[in-house]
């Protein structure tokens, strides 16, 4: 790296490079995980909850990503008391927007809010679930089957960010095979590229 410029201090010589970030919090250097920036940035969001889900109900978190090039990086996680397959959709078609809920900022100080909109709905079977949030354009981005009975338990989770599209509609899934309940935790930070 090219130093940006050097000056001397209590007698010793400092230089300073053109790639050295401090974090506005804190003032410090910004040497941590680029997703803890972001928390420090007031641009970290997340959303949990946990659903007693009946028997062939369907669960869908439908989010709308907006036509901005702040970017959302999606992460998911969740658990299930019983079988449940689960689906990630993106390019779905929400004919009936669920209701809305508000993500919390990890900075509590902070006043941002989310670009992301996340809605949820429930439906009886997957038939009405399909109209009120059509996958049937839509691309899976994955898929599965977790649990296998209410004493095992299940889980599934993205352990690598999604970067989602802009101006674009997404459908997160749970069809309860068997009843039981399903919490989930979704984390995001929304970051404008600069390339």
């Amino acid at each position: 790296m090219t130093p940006s410029k050097s000056y001397t201090k209590d007698g010793a010589n400092v230089v300073t490079f053109a790639t050295e970030q401090k974090d506005d919090a804190t003032d410090v250097l910004a040497v941590m995980e680029y997703e803890h920036h972001e928390i420090h940035e007031g641009d970290s969001y997340e959303y949990t909850e946990i659903k007693d889900q009946t028997q062939d109900h369907v669960y869908d978190i439908q989010i709308t990503t907006p036509n901005t090039t702040k970017w959302a990086h999606l992460t998911f996680e969740f658990y299930v008391e019983a079988e449940t397959d689960w689906y990630f959709y993106e390019n779905v078609t929400i004919a009936t927007p669920g209701t809305a809920i508000t993500p919390l900022n990890h900075d509590r100080n902070s006043t941002n809010s989310a670009g992301l909109v996340v809605k949820v709905i429930t439906n009886t079977t997957t038939a009405n679930a399909n109209s009120d949030t059509t996958v049937a354009a839509a691309t899976t981005l994955m898929h599965g089957t977790s649990g296998a009975g209410k004493k095992v338990g299940g889980e599934g989770a993205s352990r690598h960010e999604w970067i989602l599209k802009q101006n674009e509609d997404y459908c997160l899934r749970w069809i309860a095979t068997a009843a039981g309940y399903v919490n989930w935790h979704l984390d995001w930070y929304e970051h404008t590229n600069i390339a």
